[in-house]
Protein backbone atom coordinates (compact mmCIF):
# COMPACT_ATOMS: atom_id res chain seq x y z
CA UNK A 1 0.00 0.00 0.00
CA UNK A 2 2.84 2.36 0.89
CA UNK A 3 4.70 1.58 -2.35
CA UNK A 4 1.50 2.20 -4.32
CA UNK A 5 1.08 5.60 -2.65
CA UNK A 6 4.70 6.47 -3.44
CA UNK A 7 4.13 5.50 -7.07
CA UNK A 8 1.17 7.88 -7.41
CA UNK A 9 3.39 10.66 -6.04
CA UNK A 10 6.61 9.91 -7.91
CA UNK A 11 5.12 9.04 -11.30
CA UNK A 12 3.41 12.44 -11.92
CA UNK A 13 6.63 14.20 -10.88
CA UNK A 14 8.57 12.04 -13.34
CA UNK A 15 6.06 12.89 -16.08
CA UNK A 16 6.44 16.61 -15.38
CA UNK A 17 10.23 16.39 -15.52
CA UNK A 18 10.15 14.31 -18.70
CA UNK A 19 7.72 16.77 -20.30
CA UNK A 20 9.92 19.75 -19.45
CA UNK A 21 13.00 17.99 -20.81
CA UNK A 22 11.23 16.90 -24.03
CA UNK A 23 9.92 20.39 -24.72
CA UNK A 24 13.35 21.92 -24.15
CA UNK A 25 14.84 19.49 -26.65
CA UNK A 26 12.02 20.31 -29.08
CA UNK A 27 12.73 24.05 -28.78
CA UNK A 28 16.50 23.76 -29.25
CA UNK A 29 16.56 24.19 -33.07
CA UNK A 30 14.59 27.47 -32.91
CA UNK A 31 16.84 30.35 -33.95
CA UNK A 32 15.49 33.76 -32.96
CA UNK A 33 16.62 37.20 -34.11
CA UNK A 34 18.37 37.80 -30.77
CA UNK A 35 20.38 34.61 -31.18
CA UNK A 36 21.41 35.52 -34.73
CA UNK A 37 22.23 39.17 -34.05
CA UNK A 38 23.86 38.80 -30.63
CA UNK A 39 24.64 35.46 -28.96
CA UNK A 40 25.80 33.46 -31.99
CA UNK A 41 27.92 36.35 -33.26
CA UNK A 42 29.57 36.55 -29.84
CA UNK A 43 30.16 32.79 -29.99
CA UNK A 44 31.80 33.18 -33.41
CA UNK A 45 33.93 36.07 -32.16
CA UNK A 46 35.26 34.00 -29.26
CA UNK A 47 36.02 31.07 -31.58
CA UNK A 48 37.79 33.22 -34.16
CA UNK A 49 39.82 35.32 -31.70
CA UNK A 50 40.45 32.79 -28.95
CA UNK A 51 39.00 32.85 -25.44
CA UNK A 52 41.70 34.94 -23.72
CA UNK A 53 41.87 37.56 -26.47
CA UNK A 54 38.06 37.76 -26.75
CA UNK A 55 37.56 38.21 -23.02
CA UNK A 56 39.89 41.19 -23.18
CA UNK A 57 37.82 42.83 -25.92
CA UNK A 58 34.72 44.96 -25.58
CA UNK A 59 32.62 43.27 -28.26
CA UNK A 60 29.27 42.70 -26.53
CA UNK A 61 26.67 44.61 -24.52
CA UNK A 62 26.69 41.89 -21.82
CA UNK A 63 28.88 41.77 -18.75
CA UNK A 64 31.82 39.29 -18.72
CA UNK A 65 30.22 36.60 -16.47
CA UNK A 66 27.95 35.52 -19.33
CA UNK A 67 30.94 35.54 -21.68
CA UNK A 68 32.84 33.19 -19.38
CA UNK A 69 30.05 30.66 -19.80
CA UNK A 70 29.80 31.29 -23.52
CA UNK A 71 33.55 30.74 -23.77
CA UNK A 72 33.16 27.36 -22.08
CA UNK A 73 30.36 26.58 -24.55
CA UNK A 74 32.73 27.17 -27.48
CA UNK A 75 34.89 24.29 -26.23
CA UNK A 76 32.14 21.95 -27.47
CA UNK A 77 32.37 23.27 -31.06
CA UNK A 78 33.76 19.98 -32.39
CA UNK A 79 30.71 17.96 -31.34
CA UNK A 80 27.82 20.37 -30.64
CA UNK A 81 26.12 22.90 -32.95
CA UNK A 82 26.77 26.41 -31.68
CA UNK A 83 23.05 27.08 -31.30
CA UNK A 84 22.68 24.06 -29.03
CA UNK A 85 25.81 24.87 -27.05
CA UNK A 86 24.66 28.45 -26.46
CA UNK A 87 21.19 27.40 -25.34
CA UNK A 88 22.59 24.79 -22.97
CA UNK A 89 23.75 27.69 -20.77
CA UNK A 90 20.23 28.83 -19.71
CA UNK A 91 18.98 25.23 -19.72
CA UNK A 92 21.72 24.29 -17.24
CA UNK A 93 20.63 27.16 -15.02
CA UNK A 94 17.03 25.95 -15.34
CA UNK A 95 18.20 22.75 -13.69
CA UNK A 96 20.03 24.66 -10.95
CA UNK A 97 16.99 26.86 -10.39
CA UNK A 98 14.80 23.76 -10.14
CA UNK A 99 16.98 22.62 -7.24
CA UNK A 100 16.86 26.09 -5.62
CA UNK A 101 13.06 26.20 -5.88
CA UNK A 102 13.00 22.79 -4.20
CA UNK A 103 15.26 24.00 -1.39
CA UNK A 104 13.25 27.19 -0.93
CA UNK A 105 9.90 25.46 -0.64
CA UNK A 106 11.50 22.90 1.67
CA UNK A 107 11.96 25.76 4.17
CA UNK A 108 8.16 25.83 4.44
CA UNK A 109 7.47 22.11 4.05
CA UNK A 110 10.35 20.10 5.43
CA UNK A 111 8.41 16.86 4.97
CA UNK A 112 6.14 15.65 2.21
CA UNK A 113 6.11 15.97 -1.56
CA UNK A 114 5.36 19.71 -1.91
CA UNK A 115 9.00 20.82 -2.40
CA UNK A 116 9.38 18.26 -5.21
CA UNK A 117 6.04 19.32 -6.69
CA UNK A 118 7.10 22.97 -6.65
CA UNK A 119 10.40 22.11 -8.35
CA UNK A 120 8.62 20.03 -10.98
CA UNK A 121 6.11 22.80 -11.67
CA UNK A 122 8.93 25.28 -12.05
CA UNK A 123 10.66 22.96 -14.52
CA UNK A 124 7.56 22.99 -16.76
CA UNK A 125 6.71 26.69 -16.46
CA UNK A 126 6.03 27.74 -20.06
CA UNK A 127 7.87 31.07 -19.73
CA UNK A 128 10.91 29.32 -18.32
CA UNK A 129 11.12 26.91 -21.25
CA UNK A 130 10.39 29.61 -23.83
CA UNK A 131 12.87 32.05 -22.29
CA UNK A 132 15.77 29.62 -22.22
CA UNK A 133 15.50 26.74 -24.67
CA UNK A 134 13.48 28.56 -27.35
CA UNK A 135 14.69 32.16 -27.02
CA UNK A 136 18.14 31.40 -25.61
CA UNK A 137 17.99 34.31 -23.16
CA UNK A 138 20.10 34.58 -20.01
CA UNK A 139 17.41 35.55 -17.50
CA UNK A 140 17.73 32.20 -15.73
CA UNK A 141 21.34 33.13 -14.86
CA UNK A 142 20.82 36.25 -12.78
CA UNK A 143 17.54 34.88 -11.40
CA UNK A 144 19.49 31.88 -10.11
CA UNK A 145 21.45 34.11 -7.76
CA UNK A 146 18.35 36.06 -6.74
CA UNK A 147 16.76 32.74 -5.78
CA UNK A 148 19.90 31.92 -3.84
CA UNK A 149 19.73 35.35 -2.20
CA UNK A 150 16.17 34.74 -0.97
CA UNK A 151 17.03 31.22 0.15
CA UNK A 152 19.86 32.65 2.27
CA UNK A 153 17.52 35.24 3.80
CA UNK A 154 15.07 32.48 4.70
CA UNK A 155 17.98 30.78 6.48
CA UNK A 156 18.96 34.04 8.25
CA UNK A 157 22.26 34.21 6.38
CA UNK A 158 22.21 37.86 5.35
CA UNK A 159 25.88 38.13 4.41
CA UNK A 160 25.67 35.30 1.89
CA UNK A 161 22.37 36.72 0.63
CA UNK A 162 23.90 40.11 -0.18
CA UNK A 163 26.86 38.44 -1.91
CA UNK A 164 24.43 36.37 -4.00
CA UNK A 165 22.58 39.57 -4.93
CA UNK A 166 25.87 41.22 -5.93
CA UNK A 167 26.68 38.26 -8.20
CA UNK A 168 23.22 38.52 -9.77
CA UNK A 169 23.82 42.22 -10.37
CA UNK A 170 27.14 41.45 -12.06
CA UNK A 171 25.30 39.24 -14.55
CA UNK A 172 22.30 41.42 -15.42
CA UNK A 173 21.17 44.88 -14.34
CA UNK A 174 17.65 43.48 -13.87
CA UNK A 175 18.77 42.15 -10.48
CA UNK A 176 17.90 45.65 -9.20
CA UNK A 177 14.25 44.58 -9.29
CA UNK A 178 14.78 43.04 -5.85
CA UNK A 179 16.83 45.95 -4.49
CA UNK A 180 13.71 47.52 -2.90
CA UNK A 181 13.19 44.19 -1.12
CA UNK A 182 16.72 44.40 0.26
CA UNK A 183 16.07 48.00 1.31
CA UNK A 184 13.07 46.86 3.37
CA UNK A 185 15.23 44.23 5.06
CA UNK A 186 17.80 46.92 5.79
CA UNK A 187 15.20 49.04 7.58
CA UNK A 188 14.01 45.93 9.41
CA UNK A 189 17.61 45.45 10.61
CA UNK A 190 18.00 42.17 8.76
CA UNK A 191 20.93 43.58 6.74
CA UNK A 192 23.70 45.63 8.38
CA UNK A 193 24.54 48.65 6.21
CA UNK A 194 28.16 47.48 5.94
CA UNK A 195 27.05 44.48 3.89
CA UNK A 196 25.99 46.76 1.03
CA UNK A 197 29.61 47.91 0.76
CA UNK A 198 30.42 44.41 -0.51
CA UNK A 199 28.40 44.88 -3.71
CA UNK A 200 31.00 46.93 -5.68
CA UNK A 201 34.01 44.69 -4.85
CA UNK A 202 32.01 41.53 -5.64
CA UNK A 203 31.03 43.09 -8.98
CA UNK A 204 34.67 43.91 -9.76
CA UNK A 205 35.75 40.43 -8.67
CA UNK A 206 33.29 38.93 -11.15
CA UNK A 207 34.83 41.10 -13.88
CA UNK A 208 38.43 40.30 -12.88
CA UNK A 209 39.15 37.51 -15.43
CA UNK A 210 38.10 39.83 -18.25
CA UNK A 211 40.12 42.72 -16.81
CA UNK A 212 43.20 40.50 -16.49
CA UNK A 213 42.68 39.48 -20.11
CA UNK A 214 43.04 43.14 -21.10
CA UNK A 215 39.60 44.69 -20.94
CA UNK A 216 39.49 48.15 -19.37
CA UNK A 217 37.86 48.66 -15.99
CA UNK A 218 35.88 51.58 -17.44
CA UNK A 219 34.26 49.36 -20.09
CA UNK A 220 33.04 46.77 -17.56
CA UNK A 221 31.74 49.51 -15.28
CA UNK A 222 29.83 51.19 -18.12
CA UNK A 223 28.22 48.08 -19.61
CA UNK A 224 24.79 48.84 -18.18
CA UNK A 225 24.96 52.48 -19.29
CA UNK A 226 25.69 51.24 -22.81
CA UNK A 227 22.82 48.75 -22.64
CA UNK A 228 20.45 51.56 -21.71
CA UNK A 229 21.18 53.28 -25.01
CA UNK A 230 20.49 50.21 -27.16
CA UNK A 231 16.77 50.90 -27.60
CA UNK A 232 15.11 54.32 -27.51
CA UNK A 233 11.64 53.15 -26.52
CA UNK A 234 9.55 53.66 -23.40
CA UNK A 235 8.59 49.97 -23.52
CA UNK A 236 9.95 47.01 -25.44
CA UNK A 237 6.67 45.07 -25.23
CA UNK A 238 6.85 45.15 -21.43
CA UNK A 239 3.59 44.53 -19.60
CA UNK A 240 3.30 48.01 -18.12
CA UNK A 241 1.58 51.24 -19.09
CA UNK A 242 4.64 52.72 -20.79
CA UNK A 243 3.65 50.58 -23.75
CA UNK A 244 0.98 53.20 -24.46
CA UNK A 245 3.54 56.02 -24.61
CA UNK A 246 4.24 57.04 -28.20
CA UNK A 247 7.76 57.30 -29.57
CA UNK A 248 7.67 61.14 -29.71
CA UNK A 249 7.18 61.16 -25.91
CA UNK A 250 10.07 58.79 -25.16
CA UNK A 251 12.30 61.35 -23.42
CA UNK A 252 9.37 62.76 -21.46
CA UNK A 253 8.55 59.24 -20.27
CA UNK A 254 12.09 58.90 -18.94
CA UNK A 255 12.18 62.32 -17.32
CA UNK A 256 8.89 61.71 -15.51
CA UNK A 257 8.82 57.92 -15.23
CA UNK A 258 12.17 57.23 -13.58
CA UNK A 259 11.81 59.80 -10.74
CA UNK A 260 8.17 58.79 -10.25
CA UNK A 261 9.09 55.11 -10.05
CA UNK A 262 11.88 55.92 -7.58
CA UNK A 263 9.47 57.94 -5.42
CA UNK A 264 6.76 55.26 -5.39
CA UNK A 265 9.25 52.51 -4.63
CA UNK A 266 10.75 54.62 -1.85
CA UNK A 267 7.29 55.06 -0.32
CA UNK A 268 6.71 51.31 -0.54
CA UNK A 269 10.09 50.61 1.09
CA UNK A 270 9.50 53.10 3.91
CA UNK A 271 5.98 51.82 4.61
CA UNK A 272 7.07 48.19 4.98
CA UNK A 273 10.51 49.02 6.33
CA UNK A 274 9.07 51.05 9.21
CA UNK A 275 5.80 49.21 9.82
CA UNK A 276 5.70 46.85 12.81
CA UNK A 277 4.97 43.26 11.81
CA UNK A 278 6.61 39.86 12.05
CA UNK A 279 8.90 39.17 9.12
CA UNK A 280 7.87 35.54 8.73
CA UNK A 281 9.06 33.33 5.85
CA UNK A 282 5.64 33.76 4.23
CA UNK A 283 5.75 37.54 4.16
CA UNK A 284 9.46 37.58 3.29
CA UNK A 285 8.83 35.50 0.14
CA UNK A 286 5.76 37.56 -0.70
CA UNK A 287 7.67 40.83 -0.28
CA UNK A 288 10.36 39.58 -2.66
CA UNK A 289 7.62 38.81 -5.19
CA UNK A 290 6.09 42.28 -4.85
CA UNK A 291 9.50 43.86 -5.36
CA UNK A 292 10.22 41.77 -8.47
CA UNK A 293 6.78 42.57 -9.93
CA UNK A 294 6.31 46.20 -8.88
CA UNK A 295 9.73 47.55 -9.91
CA UNK A 296 9.58 46.69 -13.64
CA UNK A 297 5.92 47.69 -13.71
CA UNK A 298 6.79 51.22 -12.57
CA UNK A 299 9.94 51.75 -14.64
CA UNK A 300 10.17 52.81 -18.30
CA UNK A 301 12.47 51.11 -20.84
CA UNK A 302 11.49 47.65 -19.65
CA UNK A 303 11.50 44.60 -21.93
CA UNK A 304 9.02 41.78 -22.41
CA UNK A 305 11.21 39.35 -20.44
CA UNK A 306 11.66 41.50 -17.34
CA UNK A 307 8.88 39.84 -15.36
CA UNK A 308 10.75 36.54 -15.49
CA UNK A 309 11.70 36.70 -11.76
CA UNK A 310 8.06 37.45 -10.91
CA UNK A 311 7.05 34.36 -12.90
CA UNK A 312 9.21 32.23 -10.60
CA UNK A 313 8.60 34.02 -7.30
CA UNK A 314 4.84 33.90 -7.83
CA UNK A 315 5.06 30.10 -8.02
CA UNK A 316 7.12 29.93 -4.82
CA UNK A 317 4.79 32.39 -3.08
CA UNK A 318 1.82 30.18 -3.95
CA UNK A 319 3.34 27.46 -1.76
CA UNK A 320 4.08 29.86 1.10
CA UNK A 321 0.96 32.04 1.15
CA UNK A 322 -2.53 30.48 1.13
CA UNK A 323 -4.97 31.68 -1.50
CA UNK A 324 -2.41 32.88 -4.05
CA UNK A 325 -2.45 30.13 -6.66
CA UNK A 326 -3.85 32.48 -9.27
CA UNK A 327 -0.62 34.51 -9.13
CA UNK A 328 1.68 32.09 -11.01
CA UNK A 329 -1.09 31.53 -13.56
CA UNK A 330 -1.49 35.29 -13.96
CA UNK A 331 2.23 35.86 -14.51
CA UNK A 332 2.46 33.05 -17.03
CA UNK A 333 -0.32 34.74 -19.00
CA UNK A 334 1.28 38.20 -18.62
CA UNK A 335 4.72 37.09 -19.79
CA UNK A 336 3.53 34.84 -22.61
CA UNK A 337 1.29 37.59 -24.00
CA UNK A 338 4.29 39.93 -23.91
CA UNK A 339 6.53 37.38 -25.66
CA UNK A 340 4.18 36.63 -28.54
CA UNK A 341 4.66 39.75 -30.71
CA UNK A 342 8.46 39.41 -30.80
CA UNK A 343 8.90 35.65 -30.91
CA UNK A 344 6.31 35.06 -33.58
CA UNK A 345 6.67 38.38 -35.44
CA UNK A 346 3.04 39.27 -34.73
CA UNK A 347 3.55 42.94 -35.53
CA UNK A 348 -0.06 43.45 -36.51
CA UNK A 349 -1.39 41.90 -33.32
CA UNK A 350 0.12 44.11 -30.64
CA UNK A 351 -3.11 43.96 -28.64
CA UNK A 352 -1.49 41.14 -26.69
CA UNK A 353 0.77 43.55 -24.82
CA UNK A 354 -1.98 46.00 -23.73
CA UNK A 355 -3.94 43.00 -22.42
CA UNK A 356 -0.85 41.86 -20.52
CA UNK A 357 -0.37 45.37 -19.09
CA UNK A 358 -3.92 45.53 -17.74
CA UNK A 359 -3.75 42.02 -16.30
CA UNK A 360 -0.45 42.98 -14.69
CA UNK A 361 -1.99 46.14 -13.23
CA UNK A 362 -4.80 44.14 -11.63
CA UNK A 363 -2.30 41.57 -10.37
CA UNK A 364 -0.12 44.30 -8.84
CA UNK A 365 -3.20 45.72 -7.09
CA UNK A 366 -3.91 42.28 -5.65
CA UNK A 367 -0.29 41.90 -4.54
CA UNK A 368 -0.23 45.26 -2.76
CA UNK A 369 -3.57 44.61 -1.04
CA UNK A 370 -2.48 41.14 0.03
CA UNK A 371 0.83 42.40 1.35
CA UNK A 372 -0.90 45.14 3.36
CA UNK A 373 -3.37 42.70 4.89
CA UNK A 374 -0.59 40.27 5.79
CA UNK A 375 1.56 42.99 7.37
CA UNK A 376 -1.49 44.33 9.24
CA UNK A 377 -2.29 40.91 10.70
CA UNK A 378 -5.59 40.63 8.83
CA UNK A 379 -4.44 37.52 6.98
CA UNK A 380 -2.22 34.59 7.84
CA UNK A 381 1.44 35.49 7.48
Amino acid sequence: MKSQKQFFIIFPLFVLFATGLALRILFLPANTIDMKVFNLKWYDYIVSHGIIHALGDDFTNYTPPYLYLLSIATLTKSFLPKLTATKLIPITFDLVNTFLVYQTIKIKFNNGFKPALGAALFWVLPTGMVNGSLWGQADALYTCFILLCILFFLKNRSLEAVIAFAIALSIKAQAVFVLPFLAILFFRKRIPWQYFLLIPPVYILMMLPSILAGRSIASVLLVYATQGETFASASMNAANFYFFVGQPHYKTALLIGIPLAALLLLIWVLVYGRKTYALTPNILVFTALVSAALTPFLLPKMHDRYFYPADIFSLIAAFFVPGTWLLPISYQVISLLSYLPYLFKMRGQMGFVPAAAWINFLTICFLLRKQWRMASGKENQ
